[in-house]
């Protein structure tokens, strides 16, 4: 896959894609570029010319743990380091740093992109994703959503988040516009821009449509604007039924989607005209795509061309080929209507979504108990992580170390004290009481 149309508007100027001056990355063989990431257009320039350049990169957002970018450098051995300044054992030249080393790295050839679905404080496992997978998924996204050269999307989510890199790789493969900011929606100077700029579509995760909620989005004079997105996580179908009938009653498409990063990252859509009517299911596979139930546990699988290589935790995976074959175990479960769209009943692993964001449950409890040694157990929904506790007297620094390894709004989480952790017979903890006693 290669970027060779479209154009990246900035609230500063407009850029052609084809007359973009691309970054350079010379060498004789595959490398792995690092991408620090922020909203802007020296981020974008990096990006394409990364994926133009046939070398592998790898996104993380600038603004994350130095600790944890510290390990990913020196377990993954990057040749190129773009976001970065200095850094002991590379040169800075150009916008680039360089690695002054020698070393020798396999690559696969098919490797375009790796993704970590943990945010920046997260193991050092990232989704290995091909130029094919890239591919399939933007054409999929093109094709469902009906993009065309005419389409100008307002692109606010981050670039390292699947969700943000597929709406850049749908819309450049189109040759349509990009509305380039690092705005939230509850700024004012953001929906300047979109008025100014005549954006068609704008993307979202629950979150964001819970803010447009709140900052009056439905009472906006937006004629421009046709299209609307939403993914990251379950939507309170309370908001889903809101927003479906606000476009119906305007003109506009509202679509629900579901995905994960293995997936890069797109899995299934509701049609904008079956959202009111299948407003609690992920709808149906996208095309090319298939969707099935499989195993005892009514696992939720999916078969297609954009399903990743495989993961990598160390840089001696890079050289892997495609693990999965187009085969993706989503560990949700799920169950079919008649009209066949599928409706995500729960997980077997114990994961939950916040911004957007991939929280495993058993690693926030992993790093507390190794932090303050006491009884403690984690639950919550896709709106909210809660963590239980037996000792009062620990909730300030609980929620202090909350908020330092992942970076969540105070709204976003809840510590609560209980007088005993939940168990069952053997002795692990009792999740489904706990849920009880905490939501």
């Amino acid at each position: 896959m290669k970027f060779e149309k479209g154009k990246v508007i900035t609230k500063e100027k407009t850029y052609f894609v084809e007359e973009l001056e691309l970054l350079k990355f010379i060498s004789d063989k595959k490398e792995l570029i690092l991408l620090l990431t922020e909203n802007n257009i020296e981020s974008l320039i990096a990006y394409i010319s990364a994926i133009n350049s046939s070398h592998a990169v790898m996104l993380l957002h600038l603004k994350g743990n130095n600790e944890f970018l510290e390990r990913i450098i020196d377990n993954y051995l990057p040749k190129w380091i773009i976001g970065l300044k200095e850094r002991k054992g590379y040169i800075y030249n150009n916008g680039i740093l360089t690695r002054e080393s020698s070393v020798t790295i396999h690559i696969h050839r098919e490797l375009a992109l790796l993704l970590n679905t943990s945010g920046t404080t997260g193991s050092q496992k990232f989704v290995r994703l091909s130029y094919e997978n890239l591919q399939s998924n933007a054409q999929s996204i093109i094709e469902y959503l009906e993009i065309d050269e005419n389409e100008r999307a307002i692109m606010h989510l981050p670039l390292s988040y699947s969700y943000g890199m597929s709406i850049v790789n749908s819309h450049l493969l189109a040759g349509a516009s990009i509305l380039l900011t690092d705005e939230s929606v509850i700024e004012k100077s953001l929906w300047e821009f979109v008025q100014k700029q005549k954006a068609t579509s704008l993307a979202g995760v629950p979150f964001t449509y819970q803010m447009l909620h709140r900052i009056g989005f439905m009472q906006m004079e937006l004629p421009h604007l046709k299209v609307l997105t939403q993914a990251g996580g379950r939507l309170n179908e309370k908001l889903v039924k809101l927003f479906g009938e606000y476009a119906q009653q305007h003109n506009k498409r509202f679509y629900i989607m579901y995905g994960q990063t293995e997936a890069s990252p797109r899995i299934s859509y509701v049609p904008y005209d079956k959202v009111l009517e299948k407003s609690g299911t992920i709808g149906i596979s996208i095309p090319g795509g298939q969707l099935s139930i499989e195993g005892e546990l009514n696992e939720l699988v999916y078969r297609g061309g954009n399903v990743m290589m495989g993961y990598a935790e160390s840089v001696n995976d890079l050289a892997k080929g495609n693990e999965l074959e187009g085969v993706l175990h989503t560990g949700d479960t799920a169950t079919m209507d008649e009209d066949g769209y599928f409706t995500i009943t729960g997980r077997i692993k114990r994961f939950i979504k916040l911004f957007g964001l991939r929280i495993n449950l058993d690693d926030v409890e992993k790093k507390l108990e190794e932090i303050f040694h006491i009884p403690l157990a984690c639950t919550g929904s896709d709106d909210k992580l809660i963590v239980a506790i037996e000792k009062v007297d620990k909730v300030g620094q609980v929620k202090e170390i909350i908020e330092n390894l992942y970076k969540l709004h105070k709204t976003a989480y809840k510590v609560i004290v209980i007088d005993e952790i939940p168990r069952l017979a053997n002795g692990k903890t009792n999740y489904t009481t706990l849920k009880e006693l905490c939501l």
